[in-house]
């Protein structure tokens, strides 16, 4: 029989299609928001199912490219009333330090050997990893004991490890031996030479290329490496704390009380990393009205997994889709600190990957966080706007290479690939699904309710800048009808009344919200905790390994500043140089 033509198979009917697909590939570590879509359900390309026809790959990626292109189009945002910003697209309701704590969430919830768009299909290579959502898998490893490298030695003759090994910063001009470098970086190491590789500079300096981290994406570039350096910071601090409090044990006791002190410093560290999450990080990027619900006692979510599932694993809608909503948010430079300002090439190349001879970062990297976060009235970096656009920087060839025939480069046509090989649900479908169990979050929005209205406004869109991606007829017809989740989600957050770009619209916020608040229950159930404030569950986490509460008098931290600041009074860090706060 003669292969049937695509146009052919536009036409065959679902019943027809349905009968025909093949059985599609899992993941392990993944599953689907609300459940498996039928194959009805499942976004379509050009009526196509990826999934039951991998054939035409080809053709996906094709248009995947031309989408990311006319996405290249920057975001003519409005300007916003009574505001002074540096430039229009900023959004001062998210100063930029929020782009890479969403970063660092999202480490802690997928961890997979390559990503879908690269292997091209669903299996074991695209597994995600993490089995214990939002615990800081990604700081801690498997603690002292599976993952010694990731640790200090508490004190000479001690072969004790309860703190996160940090490295000494370098100075970019020699200070001479006096000079003591603070351990402001995450710890590097070199390698020894196998392989007659070496990226050494002779007679000057190693290639320190191995970052010692428990997650290497904690290292992708200088801004990530510095958050998980300031997390490992705050555990030390707790280290010390608890030590000062803890009761004195028998001579051969020392081996049970440092695992007892770290065990107790990890809770206390994942306690505050929760609230800061929930209280700082959700406020800020989701809807207000789906905030307000979620946030409560009892959030309302829809998407409860049935026992037999058995360990947790992540929706591709979230992973795949919704979350990627970050990447718009990243700036095209930024200021580091009071010395210098990197644009968003040199601050991505900043690894030990990828500059090894320049590690450990030297001043002009350190993070100074009142510039990423508000502290004491400072005027931060803010975030871009989200919409369907992203920095220039994240199509740099050399960290996002080209890996098919499109010779595509950048992160943006990563993710469209990978949503559109996932087997998610269509949007239409998704929102039908969510409509039919709980109504007002899409009876609210018109650009949800109503599917001819949601049409007319992406196919406007797509058709109003033709010289980028010069989409055709048929491309637009295909995404304005059954557009890829993650463009769908930042073309719904740019396209709210009033709200444009500053939050995810009701849809992305329910994905969001549904997954991290639901990560926040599982965590909370696991630690046993039923405080309602930050200090009634630090103390009932001491009880679990101490008498007194060792944490007595920690601040109720609730934000990402407060977090910042309490960090820096108990590493020292106040009048740092250079500047910490």
């Amino acid at each position: 029989m003669a292969a049937m033509s695509a146009d052919a198979r536009i036409r065959t009917s679902d019943l027809e299609w349905v009968e025909n697909a093949t059985q599609t590939s899992t993941a392990p570590g993944f599953r689907h928001f609300l459940g498996k879509p039928s194959p009805a359900q499942r976004h379509r390309i050009y009526g196509i199912d990826p999934l039951a026809h991998p054939e035409h790959l080809p053709r996906i990626r094709g248009l995947m490219n031309r989408l990311s292109r006319r996405m290249d189009a920057e975001v003519r945002w409005p300007q916003l009333q009574g505001q002074s910003l540096e430039f229009y697209w900023e959004n001062p309701r998210i100063p930029s330090g929020y782009t890479y704590l969403l970063q660092f969430v999202a480490h802690d919830l997928v961890h997979s050997a390559i990503p879908l768009s690269v292997a091209g299909k669903l299996g074991a290579g695209t597994a995600n990893a993490r089995r214990t959502p939002l615990r800081l898998e990604s700081l801690y490893g498997n603690g002292p004991v599976g993952s010694p490298h990731l640790y200090a030695l508490d004190e000479p003759n001690d072969d004790r490890r309860t703190k996160l090994r940090l490295g000494r910063m370098r100075w970019k001009e020699a200070r001479g031996r006096e000079a003591r470098c603070p351990f402001r970086d995450v710890a590097r190491s070199e390698a020894e030479n196998l392989t007659g590789v070496d990226r050494s500079i002779p007679g000057m300096r190693p290639a320190l290329t191995e970052a010692l981290v428990a997650d290497p994406r904690n290292d992708d570039h200088a801004i990530i490496s510095q958050m998980t350096a300031l997390f490992a910071l705050l555990h030390n601090g707790l280290v010390d704390l608890i030590r000062e409090r803890e009761p004195e044990g028998g001579l051969n006791a020392h081996f049970g009380a440092a695992h007892r002190r770290f065990l107790c410093a990890r809770d206390g560290l994942t306690a505050i990393y929760h609230r800061v999450v929930r209280d700082d990080l959700m406020r800020r990027v989701l809807h207000p009205e789906i905030f307000a619900l979620y946030s409560g006692a009892h959030p309302p979510l829809m998407d409860r997994p049935t026992a037999s599932q058995g360990e947790w694993e992540i929706p591709f809608e979230f992973s795949h889709g919704a979350f990627r909503f970050g990447h718009a948010m990243v700036r095209p430079e930024y200021h580091i600190n009071d010395l210098s300002l990197h644009d968003l090439n040199n601050t991505l190349e900043k690894s030990s990957q990828n500059d090894p001879v320049n590690m450990p970062l030297d001043e002009t990297w350190m993070v100074q966080w009142s510039r990423f976060f508000e502290i004491d009235g400072s005027r931060p970096n803010f975030s871009r706007r989200i919409g369907p656009y992203l920095s220039d920087g994240l199509g740099n060839d050399k960290i996002f290479a080209s890996f098919d025939e499109t010779e595509r480069v950048g992160l943006l046509y990563r993710d469209l690939v990978g949503s559109a090989l996932a087997g998610m649900w269509s949007v239409d479908a998704l929102i039908a699904e969510i409509a039919a169990r709980r109504p007002q979050f899409v009876a609210a929005s018109r650009l949800l309710a109503d599917h001819a209205y949601r049409s007319a406004q992406l196919r406007a869109w797509l058709s109003s800048a033709p010289a980028y991606g010069k989409l055709t007829s048929e491309d637009v017809e295909t995404l304005s009808n059954d557009p890829p989740l993650p463009f769908f989600v930042l073309f719904e957050a740019m396209h709210q009344p009033r709200a444009e770009g500053l939050h995810l619209g009701p849809l992305g916020s329910v994905l969001v919200a549904e997954v991290i608040f639901a990560a926040l229950a599982r965590a909370r159930l696991s630690a046993g905790s039923a405080a309602s404030s930050l200090a009634g569950e630090l103390a009932e986490l001491s009880t679990n390994y101490y008498p007194i509460n060792v944490f007595a008098g920690i601040p109720d931290i609730a934000s990402m500043a407060e977090l910042v600041q309490f960090t820096a009074e108990k590493a020292g860090l106040q009048q740092a140089v250079p500047a910490f706060l």
